[in-house]
Order: C-alpha cells, then sequence, then structure tokens
C-alpha cells in the first residue's frame, strides 16, 4: 500500500487504497474494475473467478490478461509463504501501514497473527514507506 501511495504520488495519478480490497475507487485507473474484481476471485478462490477472468481478458486483451495472472501469482505465492511461515511484518510496513490496515480490514486476515500490530504507529513510518524524499 506504501508502494502505491508513493507511485501513484510520483505520477500524479489518483487512488483509493479502498478499492485494493475491492471497496469504490477502483474506477480510477484504466481497466481497474475488471482487475480488482479478477484480483479478489483469484485470490478468494470464489465462483466469480471464470466470468472474472473473461471480462477482464475482454478489457485488457490477451498479453496484458497474462500479466494480470502472473502479478496475482506472484503475490499469492509471496503472501501465503510468509503467511504459513510467519514472517512478521518488517517495522518500517508494521509503522508504515498503520494508518490504513485498520481502515482496510487487513488487521483481520489470518497473516496478522504473525506480528503484533498492536505495536504499529504512522509516527513512526520512515519517511520512504510514506513516499516523502529523503
Amino acid at each position: 500500500m506504501g508502494l502505491l501511495r508513493a507511485s501513484s504520488d510520483a505520477i500524479g495519478q489518483e487512488y483509493s487504497l479502498e478499492a485494493t480490497v475491492g471497496g469504490e475507487g477502483a474506477s480510477t485507473i484504466e481497466h481497474g474494475e475488471e482487475l480488482v474484481r479478477f484480483g479478489e476471485a483469484v485470490t478468494r478462490g470464489s465462483d466469480d473467478l471464470a466470468a472474472a477472468r473473461e471480462a477482464l481478458r475482454a478489457a485488457v486483451g490477451g498479453a496484458g490478461f497474462v500479466e494480470a495472472c502472473g502479478i496475482a501469482g506472484i503475490f499469492n505465492g509471496l503472501v501465503r509463504n510468509a503467511d504459513f511461515s510467519g514472517i512478521p511484518l518488517d517495522e518500517g510496513t508494521l509503522h508504515g501501514s498503520a494508518d490504513f490496515r485498520e481502515q482496510l480490514g487487513l488487521n483481520e486476515f489470518g497473516g496478522a497473527a504473525n506480528t503484533d500490530i498492536e505495536r504499529g504507529d504512522s509516527a513512526k513510518a520512515p519517511e520512504r514507506f510514506l513516499g516523502v524524499e529523503s
């Protein structure tokens, strides 16, 4: 989320953190609604996966669809490996994500049990995480 915030700010692109977990705001990026629908279906293994896959392929074409699948696969693999191995959030991410983890319901995900999330304090977030130049 910190990278989304920083990269969006760098190019002057509007963003919505809520859109990353199925909330409103996906329309701020090209094909955002299809991308979020597909990402949610892949991550949750929902019955909507086949329809979400076809909608995304129709919107972004074959090459874009392959790229989206690769990103979804890499993300799911990394997150699932971190979760099952018990890797806690690093200090920068712990503090840098404190302001939006609660808002987005991320503290309710299974992997949150690997970190003492109560220690998170956005005032301790490193500037690089917040997208501020050092």
